[in-house]
């Protein structure tokens, strides 16, 4: 009998849990399975749901707040992204970054706050750890999945650094039986545009002496069907085609080796509208990416009748070249240049866990992570960059045989971050009502220094249907290199309809960044009424240290659009040469009989002059540790089967996120959160339906704010703009301002560009709720089909990532 089958069978069913808790992916489940019995064409789903309710139910004893989202639960809602997956869980906040990409926070934590992992493995993103990783998971498929953890609370004791907020851990199975699956999907976007998803998989079976292999490879595409005020895509949007290969040998008994490899290509396009002048004139960007993700690992299991072993090597790769056309569109412009990086993580890991007593399962274990990085979005201080000249062409309407062309030299900075940590847990039955995991880590980093995390959970059974959980425990995160040597421009969502010029955003680093830390507690009481019903209630507190906020840090002359100046002739001053000074304008406009002799004595460039050569400039922000933050809640949640085909979960969050030196909420977090979960299976006609949705209210949208009005100088002070005289071409119905000098006019200018800091802009705040339903049928035991409607009441906000209704039709074949 292996490990897990005599842990079952056990003395304590809590210490039971929490050492299955511990061992966690199925993977060690494969020796079991395939001893089974050698006709594994009689595993049958029931079988597999029987194996995953027992962990289910096993959750009930460990300490920690954790979730299993299953397989069946993922074909439910037809999810096919890690997003689709999420969505209604309980205290699990989605949103939307400043490119448009999906992030997920928990229990009011930052997105960098959540550690999101594949069997364990950290997923090499972009280089900047502030929006964390979902973006990149979302990007893989979830057709290998065999069900997904979600941990809410500090998690940096058992899984490291950045596992502040909670942990989902996305586990993959190598299939033990032998088969084609064939997963195809189309979707159409009511507010226009088209998408497709598909991807087959093979499984070998036992290829003899216990070896399976699987493979899969998969195609879609994406449409721009998010878009700001003036027109701009928010997102990337294309063709992506992600491919793995997994093999398992068993090499002795208990013991097996498992080799996987994935990659993923992507060619996408996002389109930016920089500015919009006077007779239909426009400058336009076009961001081409061509991007590749390669992940390898290496995995040796054994377990004995004491003891499980683990050792991991892995490494996980992501590059991305970017070019950018910019280009003006009934105006003569053209300007290229391009963004690149390339970032490498490496990482060792080893554990044991060892049943020291009957009363005691102690886990060491140790892992090193060493992360590489380079490109043209970072600038290390006191390096020498290496540079790359590309060059670029375009037609040339005077001579089609003699293109025009550009070059751009770009400078590419290196650098590289390594830590190593040990940690220890003990699994403690106390008695046979009282379970208590004490745990401690250590972790040393080369730029963060030494930081050690004890924690401690307990689990009580009052009585056998009634648990009482509570966790305290520290916390932290660190920057990456990119938080640490960013030099990065972008382009953000416009909330201007017709903004004059779109600024860029210019990232810096900051290298003498600080790890976040945090004190993490929660307590909750689980109680089963009966086997139909079930509610939990939590309360939780994270107080935050040295919490890390972008900050604005000033202007400069834009990175990439350097030499790029613009001009707006409805804002004058006096020239300097004129004969007229301010005043004398002033009353000649109040006093002029019609609009001609205006044009003729006031914008008559030999009294008037207008603003010109105004520099491309980007806004400038930098990463600090600022703030003592708080956020602290409750979560409440009911299950009940209603009916033997119908059941039901909802959930409820109030969640208090402040900073705790000023007092102000949070922002890109909801006060009030509802989740819920309708369920109908009807196992005899093959029909399932599920609706699920969640209702957000008083959510500050970090995006979208509200323009103000307000000027405020670089520290948020209330500052006066400079008094001018404005006035109406009564024909047009064109605004005219007209200012006392040139400096003046220059400031209200710039002051008017679209992302400009001194607009004081004020999060808005918003009520909103998502509702999606999936239908299937099954035809055969081999062929399901699938219907569904996502944002059933058509909700749009480009700033949410909502881009209104969106509708399904899809089938999954096994045979």
């Amino acid at each position: 009998m292996t490990f897990k089958g005599k842990i079952r069978q056990g003395r304590y069913a809590l210490l039971t849990a929490a050492v299955l808790a511990c061992l966690g992916s199925p993977h060690v489940y494969a020796a079991e399975d395939a001893a089974a019995g050698s006709d594994q064409s009689k595993v049958s789903t029931k079988d597999i749901h029987v194996e995953v309710d027992f962990d289910k139910e096993m959750l009930k004893e460990a300490p920690e707040t954790k979730t299993i989202i299953s397989r069946a639960d993922l074909d439910r809602k037809g999810a096919r992204t890690l997003s689709d997956a999420l969505a209604a869980e309980q205290d699990v906040q989605m949103g939307t970054d400043n490119m448009g990409r999906k992030t997920v926070s928990i229990r009011g934590a930052e997105p960098r706050h959540t550690l999101i992992l594949v069997d364990g493995r950290r997923l090499a993103g972009g280089l900047s750890k502030y929006y964390g990783a979902t973006d990149e998971v979302n990007r893989l498929g979830l057709d290998d999945i065999d069900h997904i953890e979600i941990i809410r609370g500090s998690g940096t004791a058992r899984y490291g650094a950045d596992a502040i907020g909670g942990v989902i851990n996305i586990i993959t199975k190598v299939s033990h039986r032998r088969g084609v699956r064939l997963t195809t999907e189309g979707s159409w976007i009511d507010a226009g545009g088209s998408q497709y998803n598909h991807s087959i998989g093979l499984s070998t079976g036992d290829l003899g002496g216990g070896t399976y292999m699987d493979f899969s490879y998969g195609w879609s595409k994406t449409a721009p069907f998010l878009y700001d005020n003036d027109g701009t895509s928010m997102q990337y949007y294309g063709k992506r085609n992600p491919m793995s290969a997994r093999a398992e040998f068993t090499i002795g008994k208990d013991e097996t080796i498992t080799i996987s490899a994935d990659r993923q290509t992507e060619d996408l396009q996002k389109d930016t509208t920089l500015g919009r002048f006077t007779r239909g004139r426009v400058i336009d960007m076009a961001a081409l990416e061509d991007a590749w993700r390669n992940n390898f690992s290496i995995d040796w299991k054994k377990q004995t009748s004491r003891a499980d072993y683990h050792v991991r090597l892995y490494q996980t790769e992501h590059n991305s070249d970017v070019t950018y056309r910019v280009f003006g569109r009934g105006m003569p412009y053209h300007h290229f240049y391009f963004d690149f990086f390339d970032r490498i993580d490496n990482v060792f890991e080893a554990s044991v866990g060892v049943m020291a007593h009957d009363k005691h399962y102690v886990t060491v274990g140790a892992d090193y992570h060493d992360e590489y990085g380079e490109g043209t979005r970072i600038s290390v201080p006191r390096q020498t960059a290496r540079q790359e000249t590309r060059y670029y062409s375009f037609p040339n309407p005077d001579d089609p045989s003699n293109p025009n062309k550009r070059s751009y030299t770009g400078n590419i900075y290196d650098a590289s971050l390594n830590y190593y940590s040990a940690y220890i847990m003990d699994d403690w039955q106390v008695g046979k009502k009282l379970l208590v995991i004490p745990a401690l880590r250590y972790t040393n980093h080369s730029h963060f220094g030494v930081n050690v995390s004890p924690s401690i959970g307990a689990t009580y059974k009052a009585r056998n249907n009634v648990r009482i959980k509570t966790n305290i425990g520290t916390s932290f995160a660190t920057g990456g290199i990119a938080e640490l040597y960013h030099d990065w421009e972008m382009y953000e969502p416009s909330l201007n309809p017709k903004p004059p010029i779109r600024n860029g955003w210019l990232f810096e680093g900051n290298p003498e960044l600080k790890p976040e830390k945090a004190l993490n507690m929660d307590i909750s009481v689980e109680k089963d009424f009966d086997k139909k019903t079930s509610a939990k209630l939590t309360l939780f507190r994270n107080d935050y240290k040295d919490y890390m906020q972008i900050m604005y840090n000033g202007e400069k002359q834009s990175k990439n659009l350097y030499g790029r100046t613009y001009y707006d002739p409805k804002v004058r001053y006096p020239n300097v040469y004129g004969y007229y000074d301010y005043d004398t304008l002033v009353s000649m406009i109040e006093s002029a009989p019609n609009w001609q002799y205006i044009e003729d004595n006031i914008l008559d460039p030999d009294e008037t002059s207008m603003v010109s050569n105004v520099p491309a400039t980007d806004d400038v922000y930098t990463y600090r540790n600022i703030s003592k933050a708080r956020t602290q809640g409750i979560e409440a949640e009911v299950t009940h089967q209603v009916a033997r085909d119908f059941s039901i979960k909802a959930g409820y969050t109030f969640l208090d996120a402040y900073d705790r030196q000023t007092g102000k909420r949070l922002e890109g977090r909801g006060r009030h959160m509802l989740n819920l979960t309708m369920t109908y299976s009807d196992p005899k006609n093959g029909w399932r339906a599920t609706f699920w949705g969640d209702y957000t209210r008083n959510y500050l949208d970090i995006r979208d704010r509200i323009i103000t009005g307000r000027l405020m100088d670089a520290n948020g002070n209330t500052i006066t703009e400079t008094p001018h005289y404005t006035f109406t071409n009564p024909e047009t119905g064109e605004v005219y301002h007209l200012f006392p000098n040139e400096t003046d006019a220059n400031t209200h200018v710039k002051g008017g560009i679209q992302h400009d800091f001194t607009r004081e802009k004020l999060a808005r705040e918003k009520n909103y709720g998502l509702w999606n339903l999936m239908v299937e049928k099954d035809y055969h035991h081999f062929l399901t089909f699938y219907a569904g409607i996502t944002n059933i009441f058509n909700q749009y906000d480009p700033f949410l990532g909502m881009g209104g209704r969106i509708y399904r039709l899809g089938m999954r074949m096994m045979f």
